[in-house]
């Protein structure tokens, strides 16, 4: 997520549970898989005991991690229909990769921008939640990178009120909070302004899929937001509600987070992720999900952007 956070899900996936999910043509208000489709089963991963060595001793003693996520960001992480289990293309890879290591995932749902706060206090061992790796946030946590995405902006379908992102002054665009895609809406409707043009009206939302059920109510425009979840809105609202505009940009990779000092856990879960990638454990997931463009060749720690 590119949330200062930031392809889709099996485009057959059914309603599923998230705070503020659409209660709309295909989603439901209480979620969960539909009875035709099912979401996917994540695969059975093996302990790697030389990776698993890797792992800061107090951390193996345990056996798991804390994790904390924003979960309703689908198809990135999102909550079951029991309102408790986190599931998703990202959670399925996160997991995954501790798997590698012996540990069990803990994920704990808490507001999206607590998480840096919680990684850096200690609250949570680990951060997990669509981030977009930048340079900002690799000042205040370790970001190990493990998947691609960029920004799409969408809108009703036939795109009544002529929404260009590249030109979308006097406009109303909804967006989540605190994310990147905030960022990138803020400072396009500051270049308005300057250009002597008429402020974007921006509505910010809690998370992402109440902004994009006010873009199918009308009450606004566009909404941009990751790729994955611009399609999976697509497809979850119905067909014919809405559709893509322009194309996607700002392409950059996800990161989970660890402690800016535990450099240790982060090599560990970079070349945790490297195993899967090589045993292709990664791509499977990928697939399952639908989301292989995403893919990165290499897992590293604080990448180069």
């Amino acid at each position: 997520m590119a949330l200062l956070k930031p392809h889709s899900a099996p485009l057959t996936l059914g309603a599923l549970s998230v705070a503020g999910v659409l209660a709309l043509t295909a989603c439901g208000g209480d979620g969960g898989a539909s009875e035709e489709t099912a979401t996917p089963e994540a695969p059975a991963v093996e302990v790697d005991e030389e990776l698993a060595a890797l792992v800061p001793a107090d951390i193996a003693e345990a056996g798991s991690v804390t994790i904390g996520v924003e979960a309703s960001y689908p198809p990135g992480e999102y909550l079951d229909e029991d309102g408790e289990t986190a599931l998703g293309f990202n959670v399925d890879l996160v997991t995954a990769a501790l798997g590698k290591l012996g540990l069990e995932a803990e994920w704990v749902p808490t507001a999206f921008d607590s998480i840096v706060i919680g990684v850096d206090t200690g609250t949570y061992d680990l951060g997990s939640s669509s981030f977009t790796v930048t340079e900002e946030r690799m000042e205040q946590v370790n970001m190990i990178s493990y998947f691609s995405s960029g920004t799409q902006w969408f809108a009703q379908t036939g795109n009544p009120q002529d929404v260009d992102p590249d030109n979308a002054c006097g406009m109303r665009i909804a967006v989540q909070s605190d994310t990147t895609h905030d960022a990138d809406i803020e400072a396009r409707s500051e270049a308005c302004v300057e250009a002597g043009e008429e402020a974007i009206t921006i509505q910010k939302f809690e998370n992402q899929p109440l902004a994009t059920e006010t873009v199918v109510s009308g009450v606004n425009d566009a909404s941009l937001a990751d790729m994955p979840t611009a399609v999976y809105a697509l497809e979850q609202t119905g067909e014919g509600v809405l559709e893509l505009i322009g194309e996607q940009y700002d392409a950059a990779p996800y990161g989970v987070l660890t402690h800016k000092e535990d450099t240790e856990l982060a090599e560990a879960v970079a070349a945790a992720f490297n195993a899967i990638i090589e045993d292709g454990t990664y791509t499977e997931i990928l697939g399952e999900w639908g989301v292989e463009a995403g893919v990165l060749e290499t897992a590293e720690v604080n990448p180069e952007l």
